[in-house]
């Protein structure tokens, strides 16, 4: 009989979120350096800048309109698909200097955890990296990609939708026994599948109803008893 599956995020969860979160600010940094060695117009970051300065909380959700302005005025001759694909590419790369300059966002403990429960599950990583960005991500940690037994990842042309990558790992290997994530589009989408979830809120995030939520390793280990 094969072992159940237990699905978890890499943000937030066995990385802290600082990466991801700074690394908006260095990719602005280098598209905006590219902008003015091209002579071209600078408006899209400076609108991003006044809006993070505004609503630090909506920054996220606008993230990508203003990405998308930047890489027309970068790259006018691609098509949209391959300036997304540029784009992603480009914004993993600044999340990984990030973590190189700051080594200590892994949650060596939770790894650890982790790797205990290997006996009795298989595990999977759902992220909304692409497959690329993920084994640079891994490796700038010394984390060997089998680690996980199984790992969906989002497409290079694709935009940050998680529901897609979840999608397509339904698809494969069906529902997880449990799914311990940290965005709210990840575990509304549990929630409103019936997939079992507990909220991973190891950094004091917004709450999400109906969502279990624990907010350190000791509260993780306590639920996980409960429900696996």
């Amino acid at each position: 009989m094969k072992k159940p599956i237990l699905a978890t995020a890499l943000k937030g969860i066995i990385i802290k979120n600082s990466p991801w979160i700074d690394a908006h600010f260095l990719w602005y940094e280098d598209r905006e350096k590219e902008l003015i060695e091209k002579e071209l117009d600078t408006t899209p970051i400076k609108e991003w800048r006044k809006l993070l300065e505004e609503n630090p909380k909506e920054e996220k959700e606008r993230y990508f309109d203003y990405v998308d302005e930047v890489m027309k005025r970068l790259y006018p001759e691609l098509s949209e698909k391959e300036r997304t694909s540029k784009a992603r590419s480009s914004f993993f790369d600044s999340v990984i200097k990030y973590m190189k300059l700051n080594p200590n966002v892994v949650n060596r403990s939770v790894l650890n955890y982790l790797e205990s429960l290997k006996e009795k599950y298989r595990l999977a990583l759902i992220t909304s990296n692409t497959q690329s960005a993920l084994e640079k991500i891994l490796n700038s940690i010394n984390l060997p990609i089998d680690f996980f037994d199984f790992i969906e990842t989002s497409r290079p042309e694709e935009k940050d939708d998680k529901r897609k990558v979840f999608d397509r790992f339904i698809q494969k290997h069906g529902k997880p026994k449990l799914y311990i994530g940290t965005g709210k589009e990840s575990l509304n989408y549990c929630r409103e599948n019936e997939i079992p979830c507990v909220y991973a809120n190891f950094e004091g995030e917004e709450e999400i109803r109906e969502v279990t939520s624990v907010h350190n390793l000791t509260g993780l280990k306590k639920e996980l008893k409960k429900l696996i």
